[in-house]
């Protein structure tokens, strides 16, 4: 059985995989863009690497689909946020067991943590996709100012703009959406802006309910991230991926998509 290990640059040292596999009848294949590891022998303990140049584009989720063809795939493993959501998207295409796309999109993508949880009651702040310039502005007349425009993917959502008012909007939107430091549509959300209480982990009632609308993966941990403005009730902020040991999560990974495997 064949475990897919998808891994790129700038993410730091390549993990062990074949070592943090031993015991689990794991035959590792690496997927990544590292230089150097498409030298065959290279890295020690994978039967085979596939080196993908343009790791980026879909050129790495067509490289695992053309190992599907010629290994009996059984897992595809991911450390990276990221990679995570690929890793869903290719366990969807093989019918893998394990984490799918859209689970892995909660933990990273703060539309998607909010549109699941809200619609399981639990209280979330407000917040809105922008796609267009007539969603800041329909934003500030639901909302007032100021506004928050962040990213919606990167780690700890950067914020791209304050909108204190509407001439500042006015100079954010000017000349579109896709020009300068906002060139990422359609990964923009806004929000209301202002001085906030925070508190992250389990502790209060609104990020105790989280673990029922979202069980806990040993393979993917969490952290829910809560706010309470001045003279407000609590709210979940976000949801979003933490690392944790990642020995414990790659074979964490690897096992759920075996016990399934056993079970069918």
């Amino acid at each position: 059985m064949t475990a897919v290990v998808l891994h790129r640059s700038g993410t730091g040292t390549l993990p062990p995989c074949p070592e943090w596999l031993a015991g689990l009848g794991r035959d590792p294949v690496l997927v990544t863009d590292v230089p150097g590891t498409g030298v065959p022998g290279a890295p020690a303990g994978y039967s085979e690497v596939r080196h993908v140049g343009r790791y980026a584009s879909a050129d790495a989720e067509t490289t695992v689909l053309d190992l599907a063809r010629h290994r009996t795939v059984t897992a595809v493993l991911a450390l990276h946020p990221a990679d995570q959501v690929r890793a869903g998207a290719l366990r969807d295409a093989l019918g893998l067991p394990g984490q799918t796309r859209d689970e892995a999109l909660v933990l990273v993508d703060a539309v998607a943590a909010h549109a699941l949880l809200g619609r399981a009651g639990v209280p979330v702040t407000e917040r809105a996709d922008v796609r267009r310039i007539l969603d800041l502005y329909r934003a500030a007349h639901v909302w007032g100012y100021p506004l928050a425009v962040r990213r919606r993917r990167t780690p700890g959502r950067e914020v791209v703009a304050v909108l204190r008012d509407e001439t500042g909007l006015r100079a954010f939107a000017r000349g579109g959406l896709t020009d300068g430091p906002v060139a990422a549509v359609p990964g923009l959300v806004v929000e209301p802006y202002g001085a906030q209480e925070r508190h992250e982990g389990p502790g209060l009632p609104v990020t105790d309910a989280v673990p029922a609308v979202l069980p806990p993966d040993p393979g993917h941990p969490y952290v829910v991230e809560a706010v309470r403005r001045p003279g407000g009730a609590w709210r979940v902020d976000g949801v979003r991926y933490r690392p944790g040991d990642p020995r414990a999560q790659v074979r964490a990974q690897a096992a759920a998509a075996a016990r399934a495997v056993e079970v069918a």
